[in-house]
């Protein structure tokens, strides 16, 4: 809301400046034919739905142009200063905040002509001066609000951007403040807990549980990313493998929590209490605790104190936390599909989402969800209020993962005569495609490599992997 509010703030001032008298001498604006990306488009690593933004990026003269909202602006080092007197002002900072989008439902197409105008007030980038009128690609107008150009000029001369192109399936990339964001690998990092944990990763090290049994033998493993130096931490059946400085959290099938170091030293029991699934936040252990006639979601001091129940319904599925929120899933009443909840860190503001939902995953700010009985995707803001269809399937899409502007899923059950598929998705929804037959009851990435934890008639979850780049 305050992002929305200082948005508002700076298109009104500049909306004033074109009625009645200001100190800014505007021209006549000069309109101009503009269209939409068809491309994707990168910030810092973060992929954005350009089909479904609020506020559309633009192509003029084969130029990418980004609205400067407060949110674009920010995302890309910059920040904004409108007066009357000097007009528009743009200053690179040392710093970029993660890029937010606002979404709406409705798909922008190229069927119909776009047009903006040439900004037609002062501007200046840096301090210096810019005679928008004479730029091969001036500032434009586009709805209210001010269109900035990512030419080289702007990008590379006088921000010291990186700027990438590939015209496969990468499109326009802009890292303006010195790389990727770390909130991308630490949002891998949470899609694997997510996933049920068999494998999390640190540094160039992957902590996993390759063979998950469902009985013995088992083993907690660390190898290197190309898969030498494996050294063997415990026997254990490790899942939901939470990684915290150089100690390891995780469960042991129904015999509660434990922990090591990451070294296989120093192996103890947080907790006794059978548990399904772990997210460790903090000083907190996050966990489903299983009865036999319901199911809780607690928190638990990475001390094992303090242990306390936030919710209870008859059956808890994976939850995941995001900016600050709990998302679970619960299902309250026998026969009836779980539904999706959000509540804070302490349990209190339980909201429901969403009925009959099966499977809901958080990526870059957005809650994608499977619903309608495990056959519709969609995507929702936070807080609920906005939802997009993204894809309607034929089979039951169990497990959704995420990477570079992809939705990974699988679509299946594993009877005795049905098929699973691995397949994949943009964000927008769009370009689904197949990628192979298999049998997977989790998805995991380390870097470009998809695992699979492969689902085997000998009863056992044995982790394969592929390069998916």
């Amino acid at each position: 809301m305050i992002n929305k509010i200082k948005l508002g703030l700076i298109t009104l001032l500049i909306s004033l400046s074109f009625a009645g008298h200001t100190p800014v001498q505007a021209a006549a604006p000069l309109d101009v034919q503009v269209s939409f990306p068809d491309f994707p488009v990168t910030v810092n690593g973060t992929v954005m739905d350009v089909k479904h933004s609020e506020y559309p990026l633009l192509i003029y003269k084969d130029i990418t142009y980004f609205p400067m909202t407060w949110n674009h602006a920010s995302a890309l080092g910059l920040s904004i200063h409108w007066d009357t007197n000097s007009g528009l002002s743009l200053q690179k900072n040392d710093t970029c905040l993660p890029l937010k989008q606002y979404l709406i439902p409705q798909i922008h197409s190229n069927d119909n002509s776009q047009t903006a105008a040439i900004a037609p007030f002062p501007v200046q980038v840096n301090g210096k001066a810019i005679i928008n009128a004479e730029e091969p690609y001036p500032l434009l107008l586009y709805r209210n609000i001010t269109y900035f150009p990512m030419s080289w000029k702007f990008t590379k001369d006088e921000f010291g951007w990186k700027t990438s192109w590939s015209d496969t399936d990468r499109g326009f990339g802009i890292e303006s403040c010195g790389g990727i964001s770390n909130n991308q690998i630490e949002q891998t990092d949470a899609l694997n807990v997510a996933n049920s944990g068999q494998l999390a990763v640190q540094g160039d090290w992957i902590y996993m549980n390759p063979d998950g049994n469902y009985e013995e033998p088992n083993r907690l493993v660390k190898v290197k990313k190309d898969g030498t130096g494996e050294v063997k931490l415990s026997d254990d059946n490790a899942r939901s493998i939470n990684i915290v400085g150089d100690w390891l959290y995780y469960t042991v099938k129904m015999d509660g929590i434990y922990k090591i170091k990451t070294d296989g030293t120093q192996r103890s029991q947080v907790s006794a209490m059978p548990t399904a699934q772990i997210w460790v936040k903090g000083d907190w252990i996050y966990y489903i605790h299983t009865y036999q006639s319901k199911e809780t979601i607690h928190k638990i001091n990475i001390d094992g104190s303090a242990d306390q129940e936030l919710v209870s319904g008859i059956r808890m599925y994976p939850f995941f936390i995001n900016a600050g929120q709990i998302y679970f899933l619960m299902q309250e009443k026998e026969n009836e599909p779980a539904n999706l909840y959000r509540m804070n860190l302490d349990g209190y503001e339980q909201i429901k989402l969403q009925d009959n939902v099966s499977k809901a995953i958080a990526i870059d700010g957005w809650i994608y969800y499977v619903s309608d009985y495990g056959k519709q995707l969609n995507k929702m803001s936070a807080d609920g209020a906005v939802i997009i269809p993204l894809y309607t399937s034929d089979h039951w899409i169990t497990t959704l993962h995420y990477r570079k502007g992809w939705i990974y899923m699988m679509n299946g059950t594993f009877g005795i005569h049905s098929s699973s598929y691995i397949d994949k998705l943009r964000i927008d929804g769009t370009e689904f495609a197949g990628l192979g037959e298999a049998r997977s009851a989790a998805l995991y990435f380390v870097d470009q490599l998809l695992y699979l934890s492969q689902n085997t008639w000998q009863r056992s979850n044995t982790l394969v992997h592929m390069d998916v780049d």
